[in-house]
């Protein structure tokens, strides 16, 4: 009998191709739904300042120009960079103007800007979009006008910690969309937040969603990515992510009828049978307690210290375990130590700070010898091989060797933020000091204050001023700003300007001044401020009281404290 012939179909190559483009098509643009570039601004770029005056708000430029009059309940710049100004007289109907007070966006009933909360801006709106309300109903559009999604949600709201991502409501349900008019999420839970994860270079955006609904048994809660995918459905009484641990994997402590366990990525990795979980971010432990005894298990779940001791705590790479009178102390790898030694900090690849029993702290090298003779009541990493240090009340900066570098007489030392710069203050005088990243220590002043700013540091008192590059040296205003027309100038005490050659051009009798701002300054007699222009005139006969000391003047206007992050001017 002969065999039958298998018929084989064969597929040109031509095809898969296609096919591939195809799928590589569809991916890309399904993806480019998800992505979006927040806009980022910075204090030199603002155009545009709110103005207060009479309880009353309005709008100026950057040269001080009045552009809207302050004459509205509210005012809301959602992009200073961008002449729209939504203005109310009563929080409830809003309306868009331009820098001709001329209305915008007049095709919709309503326009808003969409605040941002929670998060560290000079703006806090989303600043690409706006919400417009039409029939009753909301939609997004953006800031030249065009409809991004129909007018088709109950209310929309920002996300708190989750700038570019909007909290959209229909028949009393919340979803998520994205700025780019995307859903992430459809409108089926009664709330839903950030999980608040945040890294460094991609700031918010990997951070998930913690869904909640209601049930005849309470609230139960779920979890969905960054793009919406559902990792955990609404099962759980509680649901957390663990922020601190960096990278695309999700760990979220999770809880079951007041039992917590531990889930990576959708897959249980710690049964929910523990009273408490707590994360220890030095060690990427997780402290667990079971009833009420405590132990130590890593985020494999593999217990590394047995769940037997009354009581666990974490000192850097020590874990000190308690049980009756007896103390353990392990590593991180749950390996005893005999040891007196209760916490071990590593702050690089050659030393490390230490704490002992009597609560003594010390330096130790790589190879676990101490560096100091004498020991301090409290220790902390400054850079490379110094330590600002405590002993008797009193602090100071040795080196790792035990070298004092500087003085222990201050009360107080802190690292000004992204410098290698040090406030230190001497309580004795109540003095602040400036010391540089050379350790060079520069006399400040006495009740003083300090504003960083992007490009240098200000120190400053009621009746004086002191400017400091980021590195700490101390530099003049002039050197700082070699292009303005007028500068402060001190003599005997009292202040004055002079013009960029020199010349006194308002003479030093005043209390205080500031620097030139655009085209004016202020200067200070008795308590009371007044305007003077760039010849060094007054501006007027006003005289404006003002109770804080970092005074700037912007034409006949003068900076106020900020309101919500937002720099304010008034002219009362």
């Amino acid at each position: 009998m002969r065999k039958k012939n298998k018929k084989v179909f064969i597929i040109p190559l031509t095809i898969i191709a296609i096919v591939l483009i195809i799928v590589g098509i569809f991916v890309v643009t399904n993806n480019k739904k998800y992505e979006y570039k927040l806009l980022e601004i910075s204090d030199e770029q603002i155009q545009y300042y709110k103005l207060q005056q009479n309880g009353k708000y309005g709008v100026i430029d950057k040269e001080g120009n009045l552009i809207i009059e302050a004459k509205y309940n509210s005012v809301d710049i959602p992009n200073p960079t961008m002449p729209i100004f939504i203005v109310s007289d009563d929080g409830k109907n809003f309306i868009a103007l331009d820098s001709n007070g001329s209305k915008k966006y007049e095709q919709y009933d309503n326009v808003e800007a969409i605040s941002i909360n929670l998060i560290a801006s000079n703006v806090p709106y989303e600043k690409s979009v706006l919400k417009y309300k039409q029939d009753g109903l909301y939609g997004i559009i953006d800031l030249e006008g065009n409809k991004i999604t129909e007018n088709i949600y109950d209310s929309i709201t920002n996300i708190d910690y989750k700038e570019g991502n909007l909290k959209v409501e229909k028949n009393g349900k919340f979803g998520v969309i994205n700025i780019k008019g995307t859903t992430i999420i459809e409108p089926e839970y009664d709330t839903i937040i950030s999980d608040g994860y945040y890294d460094e270079e991609e700031k918010y955006e990997n951070a998930g969603f913690v869904l909640r609904i209601k049930t005849d048994d309470g609230y139960r809660f779920g979890y969905a990515n960054r793009k919406g995918k559902i990792i955990l459905e609404t099962l759980y009484n509680e649901i957390s992510r663990i922020t601190e641990l960096e990278g695309k994997d999700v760990y979220l402590i999770v809880s079951n009828n007041g039992r917590y366990g531990l889930i990576k990525n959708g897959k249980e990795i710690i049964k929910s049978e523990y009273t408490d979980i707590n994360f220890d971010k030095n060690n990427n432990l997780l402290i667990v307690k079971k009833d009420k005894t405590y132990g130590a298990i890593n985020i494999e779940g593999d217990n590394i210290i047995p769940i037997d001791y009354d009581n666990i705590i974490v000192g850097g790479k020590h874990i000190e375990a308690q049980k009756g009178e007896e103390i353990i102390i392990f590593d991180a790898e749950g390996k005893k130590l005999d040891t007196d030694i209760i916490s071990y900090n590593k702050v690089n690849d050659n030393y490390a700070i230490i704490i002992n029993k009597d609560n003594k702290y010390n330096i130790v090298d790589s190879n676990n010898n101490k560096k100091l003779r004498e020991t301090y009541t409290y220790i902390e990493h400054l850079e490379d091989n110094y330590f600002i240090v405590t002993k008797n009340g009193e602090t100071g900066i040795i080196d790792s060797d035990g070298k004092i570098i500087v003085e222990l007489k201050y009360s107080a030392m802190q690292k000004i933020d992204k410098t290698n710069v040090i406030q230190a203050i001497d309580i004795t005088t109540n003095r602040t000091d400036i010391i540089d990243e050379n350790m060079n220590i520069h006399e400040g002043l006495e009740n003083a204050y300090i504003s960083k700013r992007d490009e240098y540091i200000k120190l400053y008192s009621e009746n004086d001023v002191r400017y400091y590059d980021l590195t700490g040296k101390e530099k003049t205003y002039k050197q700082l700003y070699p292009n303005n027309q007028i500068y402060a100038v001190k003599n005997n005490g009292k202040w004055g300007l002079a013009n960029s050659s020199g010349d006194i051009i308002v003479p030093c009798e005043f209390d205080m001044v500031t620097e030139q701002n655009v085209n004016v300054a202020g200067v200070k007699k008795d308590g009371k401020w007044q305007i003077v222009n760039l010849d060094g005139k007054l501006t007027s006969n006003k005289q404006y009281t003002i109770s804080w000391l970092d005074v700037m003047f912007l034409n006949s206007y003068y900076k106020t404290n900020s309101q919500a992050g937002i720099i304010v001017y008034s002219g009362e």
